[in-house]
Order: C-alpha cells, then structure tokens, then sequence
C-alpha cells in the first residue's frame, strides 16, 4: 500500500512501509505489545518536530480495515509524494490503481511548504503558569466562569487534560526538535506539580498552578489540537481569509464594528440572519465539543503491560460475598424525598462519564472523578469523532508515564479505532481490566477502601447505549492484527460474563436436582394490568424481542419494514449485548477464525464466547446451530489435533455442545446422527486407565482429564435425559466402574488430585442417576421393550460401589477442599440410590410381598455409620449434625455440597421407611433382631425424630433471613441494572446468579424434602399454643421460601403451595387467629367459627388459584409465520415437568412469573378477573376472595408467634398494597361484605392496618404513595371504586371507611384530590362514616394543616355546589375535613402568597351564604370550629377576632360585609 510521508524527499530513505507520514517502526503486528511506553505517533518524524497526522478520507468507523487506504495527500509538484524512490522495497505498493489520476497530476505539483510548529512552543504557557502559579483556587474559578461566558466565537484553546494528575519522577532530558510529555491542567482541577523541560535541555522547573487562563488566539499561532489538521490547500485559505480578517478587526473601534453589523444587517434578509445566527450557533457547539473531546484525551503513551489479561481465578474468590451497604455510591445524593430510585440510578450512571482508569481497570484520581452536570451535558452534546477531528483520537504521549492520566471509558472505545495496532490492543486490553474487575467486585458486594468507586454504575455505563461498546468490539474483531483479535475476545469475554457464568453454572451442575440450564438474557416484567389489581409480578419479557436478533433475508422481510442499518443494531446492542453481537453477525466471524486455526488462546476465547451466547436464550442458540460449518468445523477441529492431547479448547468444545444440546432435543439428535456426539466422547470408550496409571500422567494431566471427562459425561446425561442413547451405555460402562470404587484416599491426597477423582466420580453417579429414572418398575414382569427404559442388569455392581461411599469413618479429619470433594460423591450417590428406591415402590399398593435385598443394606448401613442419633444407640455427634453445622459455618461452595448431602439422605430415609413399611415387617416378631434391625424395622425417622425436628427448626431460620436475595433482581425495569448476560445483569452480589442464591434455592428444596415427612396432625387441641405457634413458623418459613425459587423450579413451588392449603395447616391458622385477637387490645373475638367443608373449600380453591396464577407459562398467540419458520422451529418455551414429552431442557426466564414478588399471597383478593388462558378451570370468584380475606387474616397473625431471630416476608410488604388489595377486591361487587364471616375477616383486617398506618403516622412517615407505588394512573381505579361505592354499598360502614382512607393525611396530595372530587361529583360525601368510625385514628386525616392550594379549592367547590349539605345532616368525616382544613387555613397564620388564596376562598363562602340561607348551619360551624375532639365551645374573644377578619376580607363588598354582620348576630344571639 502506498503511503504519505509528511517531509516529502527530505526525511531519510525508510525500510519499511510507513503509516501516514511518520517513520516506520520496526515492529510486526504480533510484537505489537512490545509497543508499550515506546510508541511513535503516525505524523511525527524521528528528526524533527513531527507534522500533524493525516486522517483517512473516510471517517471511522470503517467497515474495512483502518490501514486500508485510500488517504489524503498533499498535491505536490515535480514528485510523487507515494513513491519512496528507487529501490525501495515497501510492501503494499501497487495496491490502489491510480483511477483518479492524483499520480500523474503529482509529477507536476509544486510542494507545500512546511509551516513552523508554532503550536508546539510551550513557552507562553511556561510564562503563564510563572504569573498564575500562586493564585487563589476560588478566583481562579471565577475567572475560568468568565471565561467559559464570555468566549468569543473565534477563540481557540490549548489543549489540555481534563483530571488532576501529578508527575512524580523527572522526565529525562530530550534532543532537541523530540516532543515532550505534557501533563496539562483543565478547569476545575485544584493543584498541579508540573515539570517543564525546556527546549534546550539545560533547565527543569516545576510550577505549581491552580488554573489556566484560556487565552484566544489565531489560527496561525493555534496549539496543535486547535488546527484544522487535514492536509489540504483548503485548510490554509481559509486561514488566512480568516488572519486577514482577523488583522482588520483588530484596526477598527468597537463603534465602527458596531456601525458595520448594523449596516450588514440592514442588508440582509431577516430570515437569512436568524439562519446564520442558528448555523453560527451549531458551529460553536460543534467546537467546544472538539476541544472539551480533545481535553479528555490522555496524550501519553501505555507504559504497562500489553499482555495484561483479566484474572480467571478471581471467579472463585467471588463466593465470599459481604453485605453491601447502601447508599455507600459515588457521592450521589440517592435520597428518595429528592428524587425517584430511577432518577438516583440514572445520576450514579452518568457520573461514571467522566472517570478516568488506569491498564489494570482501576480508577485514577477518584476524588475528582465526578464531574458535573453541566460538564456532563456538554460531553454528551456531540456525536463522536468525524473526518475534522479523527486524528486528535491517535495522539498520545510518547515518554514518562503515559497512564498516569488514564482514559474514560468512551476515550478507550474510541482508541480501538486508532490507525496504530498497538494502540487498538492496549485500548482493549484496558476496557477488559475495567470489566473484568467491576464484575468481580459487583458479585463480591465490595466497594473501594474509599468507598468512591461505584462498580455497578461503571459496569452499566460501559454497556450502556451512550459508548457504543459492543459495535466497536464487533469492529475490532475484524481487524487483521493478531493481537487486536485476540485483544478484542477478551474484552467480549468479559462483556459476556463468561467465567463467572461458567462457575456458577459448573456449580449448579453439582448439584443432583439441576434440572436444566437457566437462559441468562436480560429480562424485565410486563406492565401490571388493572385485570390483576395492578400487582406487580407480570410475565417477564426479553429485553430485546427474539425477532430483533436474527435479521430476516431480503426476501422474507415484511411489507414497509425498512432497510437494515448500522444505527438498528446499535440499538439492540443497547438493549443486549449478546443479542447484538448476534445480529451484528458475529458468528460468521467467528467461524472464519476457526478455519483459519487461530492461536490455542484465542480459540479458547472464542468458544467460550460461543458458550456465553448459547447460554443467552433459544433463538442465541439456534443462530449458532444453523450458522453454516460453524458446529462441524469445532467439531472437526477436536479430532484434528492429536487424539491424545487434551487441552481447554476440546473440554471448552464438549461444553458448548452440551449446552447446544439441551437447547432443542432435535439438536441432540442431529449431533448424534451426524457422528458428533461419538467424536467428542471417544475417551469414554477407550481402554480404563487403573489408578496408578492416572496418577503417574502428572498432577495436570490428571486435571485435564477429570475436567474433560466431566463435560463428556454430562453431555452423556443430557443424551440419557431425552432417552437417547440408552442401548448404548454399556459401551462406557467398564470404563465408569474404574470411577465408581472407592479409591486409596491417602494416594488422592498425597498426589493432590482428590478434587479431580471425586469429580468424575461424582458426575458417573449423576448419570446413574439420570439412567435410574428410566428404569422399569422392580416388580413389573418381564423385559420392557421400550427402548427409552433401561434394564436393571447394569445396578446389581453399582449398589455394591455406592453403599462403600456411605463409609464416611475419618471424614472429620479431612480438610475443607477435599471434604467439598468428598461430600459432592456422597450426595450424587444418595440421589442414585434414592431413584433406584423410587423405582421398586409401587404406587398403588398397600403391602409388598418381599424387598430386594439392596434395600435392607442401604437402610442398615445409614443406621450403621451415624447418619443420624438415635436414643440409646449413639452418644456422639451425628453426621446430619455436623453437616448442618457445615452449612452455618462454612463457605458458600461447601454449604451447598452439604445441603445437597442432606437432600439426597432425607430422600432416601423417606422410601426406605416407605418400603419397610410396605413389607409389614412388625418390631414385636423380630425381638431377637439387633439393635440396627429393631430401628430398621420400625423406621429410622421414627427413631430420630428428634433430631430431624432439629433439622428443619435450623433451616427454617435459615431460609426465614435469606429471602430477601431475589429482590436485587427488581430494583429497575430492564435486566437488574446492565443488559448484560447472567451474572453481568449487574445486580448487587450477581443477583441470580450467584452462590449466595443457589444456597438459599438448594436450602429451599431440603425444606421441601422435609415437610414431605413431616406430618401435621389433623386434630388440634386449643390448649396446644405451642404445637400452633411451631405449625404458623413453618408456614411463615413456606411463605419465603416461595419468595426465594426462580425459574425451573415449579415443581417445588407447586409442591410449597400443596403443603401451604392442605386442610390441617388451614386449621392451625384459624387457631392463630383466634389466638391472635386474644392478644390484641380492643378486639373482639368472632362470634362464629368455620366449619369443615368451608376449610376444605378454601383449601381447594386457594391452591387452585395461586397455582394457576403464578405458574402458568405464557402461551404464545399467534402461530409462527411460513416466513419465520426456521426461526420459530428454534425459539421454544419452558416446558412444565409433567408434560409428556420434554422437547427442551432449559428453561427460560421469559414467558413466566418466577420468581414471585414478596406481595403474592394478595393476588387472591387483587385479581378483579383473569383471562381465560391464564386460567385452567372457571373458578368462583367470590370464593377465591373469601379464602383469600381468611388467608391473609391468618397470616397477619404469624409475626405474634415468631421469634425476634426470624423476619415475616408479610411484614416487608408496605402497607399500601395491602390497603390497596382490601380495595381490590370490592370492585367486583359487596359479596364479601354481605357474607357475614368475610365481613368480619375484612373489618379486622382494617383495623389491624389502620393500627399499623398510626404508628407510621407517629414518625411523621407518608407510607400511602398509592399512585407513586403502585400505579401512575391510579385516579382511574379511584374512580371506579367510588362508583361501585355509590351504586351498591347503600353507605355501607365497612365499604366507607375503606373509600374514606384515600382522604387520609399520609396520603399524596394528587390522590387524596381524586377521591374527593370522584365522591363529590358522585355525591356520596354524606355516605362515608364519622371520623370516630374510621379505622385510623381523627389525627391521621386532620393533622397536619391541609395547604395544597387544588385540594382546599376542591373542598369549596363542594360547599358551594351543595355537596356537603347532606354531609352535615348526618355527621359524615367529609364535613368534619372541611370545617377543619378551611377553619384551620382562613383563620390561621397566613402570609405571602396564601394572602390571596385565602381571600378567595373567604369570598367565595360569604358569597355562597349570602344566596343560600340554607347553608347558615355550616358557615356558623366553620367561624366557631375547635378542634373536633375539644368539648368547649369556641371562646367570644376568639370568634369575634374571626369575624373581624371575615370583614377585612369583604375590602368594603357591601353584599358581603351584610352576610358577615348577619352572621355575627346569629352567633351572639346564640352564645347569649
């Protein structure tokens, strides 16, 4: 390729190419990292003072490479500025053909001459700071304000940086004509030591100075960063058009240049002026957005390592996470008086802008990292780099220390585009670091020491729409610099979270009840509907429709859907991530990679990237399996290399098609039918290794092997699960029954390889298991034919080896690590046994005639080793004990391998009980039985109950404080706080995805396995308090834990929700709720009790509705189109676990509820009707509600019974939505009122809150923001609340306290104004009760002193329109709110603005008695008003001071001074 050399034939011959106009460096692309600190800018020359880089003719970005011509070049004459001379051998000469013809008209171009470097002379700037240097901070501030005001429009500024930053060390002294590194100071900074090598090498100073003072100069004498640097003649005629006029200005007076704009603007056309104004205006926008842009530029050079790369194994020291605290952000003010949790959000967001980081992603200077609102607003005004200012994003500092200053994230984004390699390499590396440590810190919950560093905002910005991130990755990944790719994949693989999300997936996989991969795309729920009470808890949705990812061809694009754009996908990016890296067709490049058998490094990145977007959601997946050659060539690429060699990419390989696999069972299929699933699990065929082979390969290879023996076996399991390859199984049989033994331990410990045995060991039990689940009855007869049913021959040997890992002698001695080991085989073996165990029960059968002989075993040998304490038996610790200590006490990876120990032990207690007893094996006929015997024969939970109550006390306190983790995930619409994938939702401690929520989901199904044995007595005795206190804390624990699962697992919350509504437990809470009224003052106890079909009813219709409520999937309307077939085939929903056939093993986050919000349980009395396809069955509304009133009731009353170590997740739910479900469920019509328990029921609930809303009301607390919390159209509901009050309830009390609550004072104003004016324009003030029947307390609506100038208005525009008249007769709390407010308001201390308010609403008053004499009652109350609760009458001194301000307010109205005087007499002659 041909280039320009800025000195034309002066400079020396070059040997190599060179990049536009600067001396070539000898360095290839691959040693681009050795660049570091060393860096030659593109236009500056080794000899002299360089010359000002010339940017290509397109601006960036390109879609080609940026090295690829064409340039612009000086039209010279008598030489040919491209050719380098004779001989010169220059690589890319005779790429671009002269179509234009510049070369020949070259040979006749006279040269441009060389203009001096006057920008580079730093001498005034030296003289400037000597005369500033000791100035005050704060004039200096005003100066700079003076500045930035009075500017003029010409005027340009040198460039300097926008943060503070020291020079520390002495710059070594230069040749003359080198450039120097120049730390410069912005406005805003305090304090800067900055050292000034002089020109000729013989002094250094150092100057300390507070500001700059910008200085206007012309463009001849402009600083380097103020030129027009393009390399045209028009770039010099325009400068010196604008010197001359310039020169002229400078001769004229300030009259004569006034006089000559007035003649110019007599001659111009007004239109045309204001057009240049507006233009003129544009172009200085324009400007200062190039300098505030070239400002934030670091000139430096990177002085660290290129190589830097984010750290892997900080992934898992993540698992220690701390308690966040909040509000510890980046010095924004987050309170929610002053503005909204969004508006607080959005504020921690845009202060990240100006943050400057270092290589290693850490903040510099973080005390001046936050710029202002105004500096903001003005970096945002531009809209990124153009052909005028493209090569100021190149320049950088070439010595000292060229990080010292760092780069924001938008300044490394724009780096990637530069035109030097190692520049795009360093940039990405940096982006990188800064990723990578904010997601390490956002899922450890830390701050900096410092707490300035806001990890989580930093993390959403750089995702965020405004950098443009993602575009600029899928632009590097083109490039054709090594190091820039290999930069470039590792900056994705952080942007896709994809180590954090491999570990905690690997850990999930651990765990024997992984039923599936969980899609890790951004989500966030659907709007509330006013069908289901406005509750929140909707269908999640995706973030990016499924349709946005895969671009349709041309031809099967929609009718008036427009051409496909960059900006299109710029915005999906902006939504997701890794959906617009699809669409931005990233797989075909990756694809092109792989053939082209790229460096083991980046292959590994590359697949792990593949893995990250498989990961993302169904349609992710299906673009990579439909991708052409994509699946074949990884796959191709694993048996290329030599068979034996094991390393990353082939383990990185299985993991991918594993995870493609569970995606779409089709897919499984065509792996198999196409030979790919037997090329990558051919180790599993192969000849078994002993003990001692393994062993003598080596400590690594020995993790190389376990690692990729895992993910083949786990590939196996998902093959198994779809009831594939089955026949097959006893090819790897042999090779599995080396790892089902139990091994020499001291051999495992003493090589350090115990981690990597257990865990193939572990994983060849999950498939055991898996492959149980298929097998046949134990007592059905004969041979079954169906191929997905496994046969029985394969468990004889493997219930032999797993019963010798249930010897857990000496476990105590182990350290934590190989304990962790130890205790993931154990409770893989558990599982095993308990699905073999489930297959001889049979389901309908009362007694069986003999037990296989593994039974018996199993069961002896639990009793034998310890499991559990049994009286009289074991005086030590047990080891469910000790594992439950485990749990409390240990970190997060061993406390989840010990719940899931204890899973699979309680499962497998449970059905060998269930079989003994099946077999009637009775304890009295078996007397001369060991001690072992005699606890088999009566069951072994019988014997230990003890000690299993201890079990789920503990994990009911466990789980009772461990709820709260799932609520992170809803803090803010879209995907938790980033459209990141997984883990890089951002979410504090990772949200979802993080161990901290595996262990309280794993903790949640333990609880499950052990309310299944446990048993609730259907008989209650009323005198047993404590048997009803110890039932109502299990509830309260059941009501978390359905809080705390998420998508995937129904079953366990269908299962919860069965124990919640089953008939016994309904019971105990009507206990508690008699107990409950006992206890509270002032209630009284129900005259009636429920009998038992009425129980059995709300058993029923409760579990049906929550059910069918929560757990449905959304069904999709429309069928796929013809167009979309392809597409469609790929995108699939959730399936529930009882459908016949599963067609799908993940399980998405959209298109159902989980998890539920902390406010479920009200959707019983929230619901006005629900569509038919979000219900199975018609269900009877208004028993729904009656059960629902009865449930809520019941707990309501739990946190009377509960300790102060456990939290109610009732109790957290505000009390807004509670008053706001009881108003609910009264829309649908009075039948809950006209029944007379429910009525009961729903008095005592507003009591019950009516006490809560008095004690907030005490803190001065407004807790009813109805509109702000839970709907912004709330007036509409109100609305129709009141007129279902006006048409049915005839005043009824208990409908009328509940309407009378929107008027109460906690409420916000914009609420309390629609419900008054809804009940005045319906004229049913007269209908709500007094304010002594109201289920708060008077001072709630009456204190304090209504001021809002609409709702006082609003009360007399009702007095007036004869509203209130009724009101009056019958003592309603509407006229009592009135004559206090207005008595309160007119008559009280009024000033300023209120003056005239006040005398409006006076006047209007007067104005109204004196035409309606009927009104004379109300306007006497309102002069003679007390406070309501004061029995003495108003004093003669006080009401005559009243009436003397009414006549004031008259201002002499003679209509209205005659109704006061009539007034006052009427008044006397009553007080007389």
């Amino acid at each position: 390729m041909k280039k320009v050399s800025s000195g034309g034939n002066k400079n020396p011959k070059p040997p190599k190419t060179k990049p536009l106009g600067a001396t070539l460096l000898g360095i290839n692309e691959n040693d681009a990292a050795g660049l570091i600190g060393g860096i030659v800018e593109k236009g500056f020359s080794e000899t002299m003072l360089p010359s000002a880089p010339q940017p290509s003719v397109l601006p960036f970005p390109v879609a080609r490479h940026r090295s690829h011509g064409p340039h612009w070049a000086p039209k010279v004459k008598n030489f040919n500025v491209n050719n380098y001379g004779d001989g010169d051998d220059v690589d890319g000469v005779g790429e671009r053909e002269d179509f234009d013809g510049m070369d020949l008209a070259a040979n006749v171009a006279n040269p441009v001459p060389r203009k001096e470097k006057k920008g580079l002379d730093f001498g005034k700037w030296q003289e400037k700071m000597k005369i500033n240097g000791n100035s005050g901070l704060s004039e200096k501030k005003k100066e700079t304000e003076r500045a930035s005001h009075g500017g003029h429009v010409k005027e340009q500024y040198m460039t300097v940086n926008n943060k503070v930053s020291a020079i520390s060390e002495e710059i070594k002294e230069q040749s003359r004509g080198s450039l120097h590194s120049v730390n410069a100071i912005s406005k805003g900074t305090t304090k800067v030591e900055m050292e000034h090598t002089q020109h000729n090498g013989s002094c250094k100073e150092i100057h300390t100075v507070s500001e700059i003072e910008r200085k206007p100069i012309s463009h001849m004498d402009s600083s380097f960063a103020a030129r027009k640097l393009v390399g045209e003649e028009n770039g010099s005629i325009e400068s010196q058009i604008d010197s001359e006029n310039c020169a002229r200005l400078s001769q004229m007076s300030a009259d004569e240049i006034a006089e000559a704009q007035a003649e110019i603007m007599a001659k111009l056309n007004p239109e045309l002026i204001n057009a240049l104004k507006k233009r003129a205006q544009a172009k200085v926008k324009r400007q200062k957005f190039s300098d505030s842009e070239q400002s934030e530029k670091n000139l430096s050079t990177v002085t660290a390592d290129s190589d830097r790369t984010c750290s892997h194994d900080s992934v898992k020291n993540v698992a220690g996470e701390a308690q966040m605290e909040e509000g510890n952000k980046a010095s924004v003010n987050t309170s929610k008086e002053n503005c909204s949790l969004w508006d607080a959000w959005s504020k921690r967001v845009e202060s990240v802008r100006g943050l400057k980081f270092s290589l290693d992603g850490s903040v510099i200077n973080s005390d001046f990292a936050h710029v202002s609102d105004s500096e903001s607003a003005s970096s945002q005004s531009g809209s990124g780099y153009s052909e005028d200012n493209v090569s100021q994003r190149d320049f950088l500092r070439t010595e000292g220390d060229p990080g010292a200053s760092g780069y924001t994230i938008k300044e490394a984004i724009a780096l990637t585009r530069s035109v030097v390699p190692g520049q795009r390499t360093l940039a990405l590396h940096l982006l990188a670091s800064v990723l990578d440590r904010a997601i390490v810190s956002i899922c450890r919950n830390q701050v900096e020491p410092e707490g300035s560093v806001d990890w989580e905002a930093i993390w959403a910005f750089t995702l965020g729409p405004e950098p443009e991130l993602v575009f600029s990755l899928r632009m590097c990944l083109d490039d054709n610099h090594n190091s820039v790719v290999h930069a470039c994949a590792k900056a994705i693989q952080c942007v896709l979270s994809c180590d954090m999300n491999e570990y905690i997936f690997d850990i999930s996989e651990k765990t024997p009840t992984y039923l599936g991969d969980v899609c890790t795309a951004p989500v966030f729920r659907s709007k509330p509907d006013i069908n289901a009470g406005f509750l929140r808890g909707g269908f999640w949705k995706y973030n990016t429709k499924p349709s946005n990812i895969i671009v349709s061809d041309e031809s099967d694009k929609p009718e008036g859907e427009g051409e496909r754009t960059i900006k299109d996908d710029i915005v999906v990016a902006g939504q997701d991530t890794a959906s617009g890296l699809v669409r931005m067709e990233i797989l075909p490049r990756i694809c092109h990679l792989l053939e082209t058998d790229p460096a083991v490094s980046l292959e590994e990145c590359l697949i792990s990237i593949l893995i990250a977007l498989a990961r993302h959601s169904p349609e992710c997946a299906a673009a990579i399996i439909n991708c052409e050659r994509l699946v074949q060539t990884i796959a191709n690429r694993f048996t290329l290399k030599q068979q034996t060699e094991i390393n990353p990419c082939k383990i990185k390989s299985v993991i991918l098609l594993k995870v493609l696999a569970r995606v779409d069972k089709k897919s499984c299929l065509k792996f198999i039918k196409n030979g790919i699933f037997q090329k990558v699990t051919w180790h599993l065929y192969r000849y078994p290794l002993s003990l001692d082979q393994w062993l003598k390969s080596g400590k690594e290879a020995c993790k190389l092997t376990s690692a990729l023996l895992v993910e083949q076996l786990r590939l196996w399991k998902v093959c198994l699960q779809y009831g594939y390859c089955i026949s097959e199984f006893s090819d790897i049989f042999t090779t599995l029954c080396v790892w089902l033994s139990v091994p020499t331990m001291d051999k495992l410990i003493n090589n350090n390889v115990m981690n990597e045995y257990c865990a193939i060991t572990k994983e060849s039990y999950l498939l055991l298991d898996v492959l149980a689940g298929k097998l046949p009855n134990f007592y059905s007869k004969g041979t079954p034919q169906d191929s997905n049913t496994c046969s029985w021959s394969h468990f004889g040997t493997t219930i032999d080896l797993a019963l010798e890992w249930m010897n857990v002698k000496g476990i105590h001695n182990l350290q934590d690590f190989e304990l962790n080991s130890l205790l993931w085989v154990i409770s893989s073996v558990f599982n095993m046994l308990s699905s073999v165990l489930k297959a001889v029960i049979l389901e309908n059968t009362s007694s069986l005639q003999w037990l296989p002989d593994f039974v018996p075993k199993i069961g002896l040998q639990i009793i034998k080793n310890g499991y559990l304490r049994f009286s009289g038996f074991s005086e030590n610790g047990s080891l469910v004990e000790y594992l439950c200590n485990l749990r409390l006490k240990s970190e997060q990876e061993l406390a989840i391998s010990s719940t899931c120990c204890l899973q699979g032990l309680v499962q497998v207690i449970a059905s060998v009980d269930k079989l003994i007893n099946l077999a009637n094996l009775e304890p009295s006929k078996y007397q001369s039985l060991s001690s072992e015997d005699k606890i088999l024969a009566n069951g072994i939970l019988k014997s230990s109950v003890v000690e299993v109550r201890d079990m789920l006390t503990s994990f009911m306190r466990l789980i009772t404080n461990e709820w709260q983790c799932m609520q992170p995930i809803e803090i803010f619409s879209r995907g938790g706080l980033a459209p990141g994938v997984g883990v890089g939702w951002g979410a504090p401690g990772g949200g979802y995805w993080s161990l901290k929520t595996l262990l309280a989901q794993q903790d949640t199904i333990l609880l499950n396995h052990l309310l299944q044995i446990s048993e609730i007595p259907s008989a209650i005795d009323a005198l047993e308090a404590e048997e009803v206190g110890c039932t109502l804390q299990m509830i309260n624990c059941v009501l978390a834990a359905c809080i705390i699962v998420g998508p995937g697992n129904n079953s366990v919350i269908d299962r919860l929700l069965s124990f919640i509504f089953q008939v016994p437990v309904l019971k105990y809470l009507d206990m508690g709720i008699r107990q409950f009224l006992n206890i509270r003052k002032g209630s009284k106890d129900f005259r009636w009790n429920y009998e038992k079909d009425e129980i059995f009813s709300f058993s029923n219709v409760l579990a049906t509705h929550f059910k069918n409520r929560w757990l449905n999937i959304k069904k999709k309307q429309n069928p796929v189109s013809q167009n979309n077939s392809k597409r469609g085939r790929n995108s699939l929903e959730t399936i529930h676990e009882g459908t016949e056939e599963s067609t799908s093993l993940i399980h998405e986050w959209a298109h159902q509820r989980l998890h539920l919000p902390a406010h479920w349980f009200l959707s019983a009395i929230s619901t006005v009707h629900l569509k038919e396809t979000d219900m199975e069955e018609p269900l009877d509304f208004l028993e729904v509600s009656k059960g629902g009133l009865f449930f809520l009731l019941g707990i309501e009353a739990i946190p009377t019974f509960l300790t102060s170590e456990c939290s109610s997740p009732v109790q957290w739910v505000p009390i807004v939505w509670k008053l706001h479900a009881l108003s609910v469920v009264l829309l649908s019509g009075m039948g809950v009122l006209e029944d007379e328990k429910s009525r009961d029921v729903y008095e005592t609930l507003q009591n019950v809150y009516g006490e809560i809303l008095d004690e907030k009301k005490l803190s001065t607390v407004k807790s009813l923001q109805f509109e702000s919390d839970i709907h912004q159209n709330y007036s509409t509901f109100i609305e129709a609340l009141v007129d279902q009050f006006a048409a049915e309830s005839y005043g009824d009390e208990v409908f009328g306290r509940q309407i009378a609550i929107y008027l109460h004072g906690s409420v916000e104003a914009s609420v309390r104004l629609d419900a008054w004016n809804a009940l005045s324009n319906a004229r049913v003030l007269e209908l709500l009760p007094p304010l002594t029947k109201c289920f708060t307390k008077a001072e709630g609506y009456l204190e304090p002193i209504e001021d809002d100038e609409k709702i006082l208005e609003a009360y007399v525009k009702s007095w007036v329109s004869g509203a209130l008249e009724k009101a009056a007769n019958r003592g309603s709390m509407t006229l009592s709110l009135v004559l206090h407010h207005l008595s309160s308001f007119i008559f009280g201390n009024v000033a300023g603005e209120k003056l005239s308010l006040r005398n409006k609403l006076t006047k209007s008053l007067l104005r109204d008695y004196s035409r309606k004499q009927q009104h004379k009652g109300m306007m006497v109350k309102l002069i003679c008003y007390k406070k309501h609760d004061t029995t003495m009458k108003q004093p003669v001194t006080e009401v005559e001071k009243r009436l003397q301000l009414l006549k004031e307010i008259c201002e002499g109205n003679s209509s209205l001074v005659t109704a006061v005087e009539d007034l006052e007499s009427f008044i006397r002659r009553d007080l007389n």
